[in-house]
């Protein structure tokens, strides 16, 4: 069954749409019952502004969240790096630190034991210059203490006893030796003559510095 078009031909007439007969016109759904609750309802009104307010709101929380979340993982991404190079360069300090705490503890020993070899010699050496004349040792040994603190003993006779008393004083003068006592003193026969056989404690001290006096052992220009 066809349809029926109508045209106007007559000038200055007005064109009409051009529809199938009996059809109907489309229209966009009009929000009456809406524009009707909102119009003239200043809390109605409110509340939609509220929302579209928490709307943007939200938007804009949720944006600036997600820059600031991107330059804070930025950031702890920098800092991380930077917390791997300073547990490196505080590693290499430790042990930078415990090396050189091995190297002092081992010239500390050094040390120790090099001032602690010549206090024999030093003791020796301070007997033999303060010995007078008609004065001889017979035996010299350690009695107590270790190292630079020893007290030691000295057995000895004399033809005189102005020798002993002047082999004491040459002892207490020696930088190196201190507390001399005599622990014993009497008369024996030696052969023909009579002799005092004595014997003192001493003990050894670490002069002060200026009583060292050091020479090289190679002679500049050898």
């Amino acid at each position: 069954m066809l349809a029926l078009i109508e045209m106007n031909l007559l000038p200055g007439g007005k064109r009409g749409a051009v529809r199938p007969k009996g059809g109907r016109k489309p229209s966009l759904p009009k929000f009456e019952g809406l524009r009707d609750m909102v119009k003239g309802d200043p809390w109605v009104i409110g509340v939609v502004v509220l929302a579209v307010l928490a709307v943007l709101h939200l938007g804009f929380t949720w944006f600036t969240q997600g820059v600031t979340l991107s330059r804070i993982e930025g950031e702890l991404a920098i800092q991380r790096q930077d917390s791997i190079r300073y547990a490196e360069a505080i590693a290499a300090a430790d042990s930078l630190q415990a090396r050189q705490d091995t190297i002092q503890r081992k010239q500390d020993i050094i040390r120790a034991i090099d001032a602690d070899r010549f206090v024999w010699a030093h003791i020796m050496d301070e007997l033999s210059g303060a010995l007078p004349d008609y004065t001889w040792l017979t035996a010299v040994s350690q009695s107590s203490g270790t190292g630079s603190d020893v007290e030691f003993r000295i057995d000895g006779m004399t033809g005189q006893t102005p020798a002993l008393t002047r082999f004491m004083r040459n002892l207490e003068d020696s930088p190196f030796i201190q507390d001399v006592q005599l622990q014993s003193d009497e008369q024996i026969q030696q052969g023909a003559r009579l002799v005092h056989s004595f014997v003192l404690l001493a003990r050894y001290q670490v002069p002060d510095s200026s009583a060292i006096v050091t020479e090289p052992i190679i002679l500049a220009g050898e």
